[in-house]
């Protein structure tokens, strides 16, 4: 893969990915990268029907070259860019709302909690061998929740996902070459719910949580099973698309669902398998992990040092993150959605400044919004955030 030469701003002394890989490693670099997470609010930004940005590509296109014009530059582009819903499906492992047809045409995408996995589906997945068990149990579970994919069989889906795959290849080479022609780096190659996540969206939250209780062996098991298989998919699709980052998805792994010996005894090993499997593969894994994380940060200090990417969502404190982890992964976050839509750039650059100070104190900080920045975010606070890593964040 040719590596982007391009500087983003002139005083810099490194590409985009050189800073990545920095402070990936935990190291200084010459200043603080900067990642705007901002694929809900393209459209509302760019002026275009909601609708038509999910499910168009070129008014896609269209409307991130405006946010990045208008904004920019930075150096991590973030590329959620879902051409395929049935794909968007596959990863997410969620019943997917969309503008236009379940929703009114300028709503962002929402998630429906349906219930579609039954407490035998984890014998089932028991059965099931390592290799390709990950995407064999995806498929088997699309057509009770996913409206592409329902009443097809698998010998229909096998075939229809492979051709949505490459749609999504021959979009994301586009989106690929633009950011590299501006020395930007793709934030990910492959992105997905881990196991554990899986089961609990696809269980929805009170059978799961009393699955906890009264399944857990079934439940641990199950995860490993999908984890190897989750893994080899995740590095295989990273390679085909041409960047070398995994971003995986723990939205309910945290405690603000599941006790931290739920999350020592239950979650961490898959999750230990997986990130291992990643790294061992030269690429970096990407944990965003929403909600409170304090209490598994003990656990987590387990995993390989100076490999992985820690994304916070604000109900983590992030300054006592740093003290806690900061010495094994790289942290990634976390002005707030209140801040971006709701304060002034004196406060954005203000908290964004003092996040550079004490977070990025001795490099392994990425500047970001907390989870994704909201559709309503002002652009002036946004323009705020990324002149804040030139103004503030160069060592």
């Amino acid at each position: 893969m040719r590596k982007p030469t391009k500087k983003i701003y002139e005083k810099d002394r490194m590409t985009a990915e050189e800073r990545i890989q920095t402070v990936v490693r935990l190291e200084q670099p010459d200043r603080v990268p900067l990642s705007m997470m901002l694929y809900n609010y393209g459209p509302f930004h760019a002026g275009v029907k909601a609708s038509d940005y999910v499910t168009k590509p070129d008014v896609y296109v269209r409307a991130m070259r405006k946010v990045y014009e208008d904004l920019g530059p930075w150096d991590i582009y973030y590329n959620i860019n879902p051409v395929s819903r049935l794909i968007y499906s596959f990863l997410m492992m969620m019943k997917l709302l969309y503008p236009g047809d379940e929703l009114p045409d300028n709503a962002m995408i929402q998630i429906g909690e349906y219930e579609y996995m039954k407490p035998e589906d984890y014998d089932e997945i028991l059965k099931m061998n390592y290799y390709f068990a990950d995407t064999i149990f995806r498929i088997k579970m699309l057509p009770r929740f996913c409206k592409e994919a329902k009443r097809l069989g698998a010998l229909v889906l096998w075939p229809k996902m492979a051709l949505e795959l490459l749609k999504q290849k021959i979009f994301f080479s586009r989106d690929l070459k633009w950011s590299k022609d501006r020395g930007l780096v793709i934030q990910m190659g492959y992105e997905a719910e881990m196991p554990f996540d899986v089961f609990s969206m696809a269980r929805t939250v009170v059978p799961f949580s009393m699955d906890l209780f009264h399944r857990p062996d079934a439940i641990r098991r199950a995860t490993m099973r999908l984890a190897p298989s989750f893994a080899e998919a995740a590095i295989l699709i990273a390679r085909f698309m041409g960047a070398p980052r995994v971003q995986c998805y723990m939205h309910r792994t945290s405690n603000s669902f599941i006790s931290p010996r739920h999350f020592e005894q239950l979650v961490f090993p898959s999750v230990e398998e997986i990130v291992c499997r990643i790294i061992d593969a030269g690429m970096t894994p990407l944990l965003h992990c929403d909600g409170d994380w304090m209490k598994n940060f003990k656990v987590l200090r387990r995993l390989p040092a100076k490999k992985i990417i820690l994304e916070l969502d604000g109900l983590t404190d992030i300054f006592k993150a740093k003290e806690e982890i900061g010495d094994v992964m790289c942290l990634f976050g976390d002005v707030s959605a209140e801040k971006l839509a709701m304060g002034s750039p004196q406060e954005v650059d203000e908290y964004c400044h003092r996040l550079i100070e004490e977070v990025g104190k001795g490099g392994g900080f990425i500047l970001a919004a907390g989870c994704e920045i909201p559709y309503n975010a002002k652009p002036e606070n946004l323009k705020a955030m990324v002149k804040s890593v030139y103004k503030h964040g160069y060592y």
